[in-house]
């Protein structure tokens, strides 16, 4: 459902107030730019509104510098307060173990869930208020006068909060005057203190606003629990008291240089995996599909899977890129496509991974294969983001999605509705040529961040044919999206935040997402027996990348208390850095003395910086074209 602009129901003066209040009451002053997403989240909510994570991404790209108070003002009129059929909507999504209750535990991470300071108790005293039969749950499927009642205190937060942000702007306005007067007076110091302190004022009482305030913030961000985008500020790093370096040290090679240094053969001579079986035709298949995004919050993210077996089998297990037609990539390198087989828990010394995709071929598929017991098994794809990186910039001219017909209705160009229809294939896992209800819910987290509710599936089933199976073909994948262009006219931002969301650039290319396909053979289990079902899109799990790299080498002491650990084989390099000591370091790396790399960095040179006893991956290295020999070389140094 596309969102659209609104005004609130009070004169345009009292607006404009409410948007100088909770601007101010963030930013501290009207001049200043918002400068990054957090505070642009904090300030629409300080004004009523719950904005998602796709209405966020509207606003704030990737390139976006800032955000002036016009500009928020312009904001605050498109987008629509909160109201209580929203938050009605948001609520049922916030029972986390869907048994129609919220406890007091949920209610306390979900109001914490921002970074809040909200303690248990003051959760518990909010729940006790509209708990009526004292049970200390809130009911909303069988008694929803406790839910309207808990809803319609929370519209009464935001409006006592509305009060006070003004009360605050009132005060430091007040202040200012009051500055300006003693400045008027005299040039002496003291004037320039007061005026200060009135602008000091208004930043400490908005770091100090805890209690039923904090609360309603939480909880008007539901819709973003699953995946906090808002990043926390880290910690002040201690300095060390002495440099782990001798003053004589200089950067130099690691010990296993040599190791690192020798020359790699062209992938693209690579021949057939060796380990795949001759007699694969006889062994059960299963497959499905899968695709990396790159994240602007979480970096690299995919589609994870879970693998059951019914008994003990050999298990053939293949990933490789699928290009779409619109797809950019390189004329003889495709981007790297490999998979972790992990444990659901943890053996008793700690290791999770069984096996991951060593050896590839060259045409860029990589195999594994396991003995497996029987059992549920997860299914980790990763890239390293050696080849499939954030754009630079997205400088051209936007293809039209939008045009008018004869008769002036507003409809979807040519080019917006093959891409549409190159994103249904892209969404649909299991290639079966419709869209299931799970796989509809997999689009719509990715491009706005929340769940397909009970309510928005009925929407769906009354406005557009289903299949035999109740799934929505591609034709109706299309038609639900030319209604959202016809609702938005030529505000097409929200086609835009769908578009990048799922890898477009400008030109409808796809430069920020590489779909794969995942295949499994199984020896000993036939197809009523094994199942491989996607769990969801998260972040790729570096912990169980380096889990790898940590089992198969013992590490080299750099200097002092950091060791470094390195993976490579014939088509990857991987170095792992471990911080064995309580103290914050600092390691610099140089990798330019590489020959037809490509790092997952930004520089050839960088730095890096471990927290007490962290393990971090210090870089991956890949050949840049395939097609020639390949040495990756790298120079560590421990600083402070």
């Amino acid at each position: 459902m596309s969102r659209r602009s609104n005004r609130a129901s009070i004169s345009d003066g009292e607006f404009i107030l409410d948007c100088k209040a909770a601007y101010v009451d963030v930013i501290g002053d009207i001049r200043k730019d918002i400068t990054n997403k957090s505070q642009l989240l904090q300030a629409l909510q300080d004004t009523g509104r719950n904005p998602t994570e796709r209405v966020l991404k509207k606003y704030w790209h990737a390139d976006t510098d800032g955000i002036s108070f016009d500009d928020f003002v312009d904001i605050c009129r498109k987008e629509q307060v909160t109201s209580q059929e929203d938050m009605m909507k948001a609520f049922r999504r916030i029972d986390i173990n869907g048994d129609g209750f919220l406890s007091l535990d949920e209610l306390f991470k979900i109001m914490n869930s921002k970074g809040e300071t909200m303690s248990k108790q003051e959760v518990k005293e909010l729940l006790d208020s509209v708990d009526e039969n004292g049970d200390g749950k809130l009911d909303y499927k069988e008694r929803k006068f406790y839910y309207e009642k808990f809803c319609n205190l929370n519209l009464e937060i935001s409006k006592q909060l509305r009060q006070k942000n003004r009360k605050r702007l009132e005060r430091a306005e007040k202040g200012e005057r009051r500055s300006k007067k003693v400045e008027s007076f005299s040039d002496s110091k003291r004037g320039d203190s007061a005026s200060m302190g009135s602008q000091i004022s208004v930043k400490s009482n908005s770091s100090q606003r805890t209690g039923m305030s904090g609360s309603r913030r939480s909880l008007l961000s539901v819709g973003d629990l699953k995946d906090s985008h808002s990043t926390p500020v880290p910690a002040q790093r201690k300095t060390l008291s002495r440099s782990l370096l001798a003053e004589d040290d200089m950067p130099r090679p690691s010990p296993r240089s040599n190791k690192k240094g020798a020359k790699h053969v062209p992938a693209s001579k690579l021949g057939n995996l060796t380990e795949e079986p001759k007699n694969k035709r006889d062994w059960t298949k299963c497959s499905s599909k899968g695709c990396f995004f790159i994240d602007e919050d979480n970096g690299l993210e995919t589609h994870n899977f879970r693998l059951t077996l019914a008994e003990r089998s050999k298990v053939w297990i293949t990933i490789q890129p699928v290009v779409p037609q619109s797809m950019i990539i390189g004329d003889t390198t495709p981007i790297d496509t490999m998979l972790l087989i992990t444990r659901k828990r943890p053996d008793n010394e700690g290791r999770s991974v069984l096996g991951f995709t060593e050896k590839r071929d060259g045409k860029g598929k990589y195999g594994v294969m396991c003995d497996l017991k029987a059992g549920t098994y997860n299914l980790l794809p990763f890239t390293t983001g050696c080849h499939l990186k954030p754009r630079r910039s997205d400088s051209s001219k936007e293809t039209p999605l939008v045009r008018k017909d004869r008769e002036g209705k507003t409809t979807i160009t040519k080019a917006f509705k093959k891409a549409l229809e190159e994103i249904f294939d892209l969404s649909d896992l299991d290639g079966n040529g419709t869209l299931s209800r799970d796989e509809f819910t997999w689009f719509t987290v990715r491009t706005s961040g929340d769940k397909v509710t009970d309510d928005e599936w009925n929407v769906v089933e009354e406005t557009v044919e289903l299949d035999k199976n109740d799934e929505i073909t591609k034709e109706g994948f299309v038609r639900l999206n030319e209604m959202e262009a016809e609702d938005v006219d030529d505000d097409v931002n929200d086609l835009w935040v769908t578009l990048n969301s799922m890898g477009y650039n400008k030109d409808l290319f796809i430069d920020e997402a590489c779909p794969y396909k995942v295949d499994i053979y199984t020896e000993n289990c036939d197809d009523a027996e094994m199942a491989l079902t996607c769990t969801g899109i998260e972040a790729i799990n570096h912990d169980m990348i380096m889990e790898t790299v940590t089992e198969q080498d013992e590490g080299v002491k750099i200097k002092g208390s950091v060791y470094m650990y390195t993976y490579a084989n014939d088509t990857r390099s991987t170095v792992v850095l471990y911080n064995r000591s309580s103290n914050h370091v600092n390691v610099t790396m140089d990798c330019a003395s590489s020959k037809n790399c490509q790092i997952n960095r930004d520089k050839d040179e960088y730095s890096v910086t471990l927290g007490p006893h962290e393990k971090q991956i210090a870089h991956h290295l890949m050949p840049m074209d395939e097609t020639l020999d390949w040495t990756p070389r790298c120079v560590e140094s421990v600083t402070k």
